[in-house]
């Protein structure tokens, strides 16, 4: 109860209770205090730990009497002796007048106190809101998930202003309508079988008046809504429920441009003395339409954000999409390479190693690990394409160039046999007939030399290991020469296919796998460009090292150890796995699960990979987990 609200009560102290006033002051001080009707109360001594604030008027009398001051802090204390705490001392010879004006000046000052105290303990609620309220900006700023979000704008606002129950209502658009998406309902008196649903965008309920209206409604009661007013309370939750509607406060939520993104409903304000419902009022609508600002801005900024999350991520799936479109042996692989990289990067905590004991990966880790495995091959779409999908040493149509090289050399012998036939009948020779297949055994030589040389120039465009024998075969192909047609000397093989032929392992000459190496350079200086959030700033990074290998002999920049980051480490046993025994690739076959958990083993043997990791990766069987598809069983063969 508010003290103001009743009489100023004056204390005796030090005086006895039964007992009647043993001087004349206090006698007629009490009679004084009577007339006016304060209560008088006598007590023995003052307490510590008591506080009265409806004491105007304290009388000290003799020993005992202190501490007056802490238990009666908005009386007029008075003593009839030099009392230390004592505001004014009354002389025993005190008239009726002068007790009079005591007693009226002490009422006046203990109004005057309250009146202070009051507005004091105003100030320190409105202080106590404003920091709420600072809190609350603070809470929904940097709240990212969406369904959180809601739930804490809703939340605090109830608390901040000591409300029962309420609901959030969404503006949303479907096929050009709009209507009201029914998000969240917190109460705090009955459990709330609470389903999200789309409701009709009218003006018939609380919540569609407001928000095509943009007025915020303030009821104190809700079963006496005028008959004349557009809207009308349902009361079929009230009456599932066994609940009680009275006051509601309902307000819009407007964004930056002014426009009304959702709408937030209160219902049952309760007095914190009676915990009753009670009216909102003009200074709790203030508030509350604070936070339903703050909240349609941060509602607008969380889906912004998850719109460009959105975005982001069909532009990592769209680029995934156009490298595999350039190389359709490939297809899958970065997909792959991602889950199958976050699958071993997650179970590395969980392992036995010391070393990832105290391995701590959040979601946003988790999420950069993830983005940086799917594009970690994107460079490949700065390699040509006839390198980047090159099967052979030779392409197709350059090796069709040798083979029709060869095949008018042939001709060219052919024709020449047809000469020499003619010239030894021209010449009238003795023995025509022996000469004659004397000349087409040499042509028949001939041709099956260039036969046997197509032959060895096929074998070594395979891109299979080229022994001594079939480089030796390759440099007298290239030493063969001829005459052209016109009097040039010519060769079957130009000394760039040589050198191509004979590259020792694999169908790449120096230059090509320079030019497919690059691709991890394009890759990281394509992510650096851009604009990376924070949480997500080491993609290029984490992407750029996937070629690295723990001895240094890796690329681009011969990291090694502890240089590479963890998560590429991760990547590597992955990213090699996957090129094993994904489907064949043109320059060769896939290879069985354990084949290829094998030559991981041997990569480890020789330095080049992670052991911890390849061991967790067999141990945990990961490419159970994510190579279970149609080709599983033959990949397993």
């Amino acid at each position: 109860m508010n003290p103001a609200n009743g009489a100023p009560t004056l204390v005796i102290v030090g005086g006895k209770a039964q007992a009647a006033p043993t001087s004349r002051v206090q006698k007629a001080l009490r009679n004084v205090a009577q007339e006016r009707d304060w209560p008088v109360r006598v007590v023995d001594a003052a307490c510590d730990e008591e506080i009265d604030e409806t004491v105007a008027l304290v009388l000290l009398v003799g020993a005992g009497a202190h501490s007056a001051r802490r238990q009666f802090p908005h009386a007029l204390i008075v003593s009839e002796d030099d009392a230390s705490e004592a505001d004014l001392v009354m002389p025993g010879t005190a008239n009726q007048s002068v007790l009079q004006q005591l007693v009226s000046h002490a009422g006046v000052h203990w109004r005057r106190n309250l009146k202070v105290m009051e507005l004091f303990r105003e100030v320190s609620v409105q202080r106590q809101r404003m920091g709420q309220l600072s809190d609350i900006a603070l809470s929904l700023s940097t709240q990212r998930d969406f369904g959180e979000l809601l739930e804490t704008i809703l939340f605090e606002a109830r608390r901040l202003v000591g409300c029962d129950a309420g609901s959030l209502y969404l503006i949303d658009t479907v096929d050009g309508s709009p209507s009201l998406a029914f998000k969240l309902a917190q109460n705090d008196s009955v459990a709330v079988p609470f389903i999200e649903q789309r409701l009709a965008l009218t003006p018939e309920s609380l919540a569609g008046y407001v928000a095509l209206s943009g007025e915020a409604l303030d009821i104190p009661d809700a079963y006496a809504i005028p008959e004349q007013a557009p809207y009308r309370f349902n009361r079929s939750f009230d009456e599932q429920m066994n609940y009680h509607t009275q006051s509601i406060l309902v307000l819009p939520m407007r964004d930056h441009r002014d426009q009304i993104v959702g709408v937030l409903q209160f219902i049952n304000r309760l007095d914190p003395t009676r915990s009753e419902p009670i009216p909102f009022g003009a200074e709790m609508g203030e508030l509350l339409r604070a936070i339903a600002s703050q909240a349609a801005v941060s509602i607008q900024k969380n889906l912004l954000i998850r719109d460009v999350n959105g975005l982001f991520e069909s532009f990592v799936q769209a680029s995934v999409k156009a490298i595999e479109q350039r190389d359709p042996s490939t297809s899958g692989h970065s997909f792959r390479v991602a889950e199958s990289t976050v699958a071993l990067l997650e179970v590395l905590p969980k392992s036995n190693l010391p070393r990832f004991r105290n391995l701590t990966l959040d979601a946003e880790h988790i999420k950069e690990v993830r983005y940086a495995a799917l594009l970690h091959d994107f460079g490949k779409v700065g390699v040509r394409e006839n390198v980047l999908v090159k099967a052979n040493k030779l392409p197709d149509e350059r090796l069709e160039i040798v083979r029709y090289r060869l095949e008018l050399h042939k001709e060219r012998l052919r024709r020449k046999a047809v000469e020499k036939e003619l010239e030894l009948l021209h010449d009238g020779a003795i023995d025509l007939e022996v000469a004659r297949r004397r000349v087409y055994r040499e042509l028949d030589l001939e041709l099956g030399t260039l036969d046997a040389y197509f032959q060895c120039i096929v074998k070594a465009n395979a891109p299979d290991v080229l022994d001594d024998a079939g480089y030796e075969e390759l440099r007298e192909i290239h030493e063969y020469a001829y005459r052209e047609f016109d009097g040039t000397i010519s060769g079957l093989l130009t000394e760039m296919e040589v050198r191509a032929l004979s590259v020792r392992r694999g169908n790449l000459t120096p230059e090509e796998r320079l030019e497919i190496e690059s691709h991890v350079t394009h890759t990281r200086e394509f992510l650096s460009v851009l604009p990376w959030p924070p949480e997500l700033a080491r993609v290029p990074e984490i992407a750029g090292a996937h070629h690295e290998r723990l001895d240094g002999s890796g690329y681009p920049d011969g990291l090694a150890g502890e240089q590479i980051p963890l998560a590429s480490r991760v990547m590597t046993v992955c990213d090699i796995y996957d090129a094993l025994t994904a489907m064949d690739r043109p320059y060769r076959l896939a290879v069985s699960t354990q084949a290829a958990l094998n030559i991981l083993e041997e990569e480890v043997r020789l330095g080049l990979l992670d052991p911890d990791m390849v061991q967790i990766f067999i141990e945990a069987r990961i490419y159970e987990q994510v190579w279970a598809g149609p080709q599983a069983s033959r990949r397993a063969v």
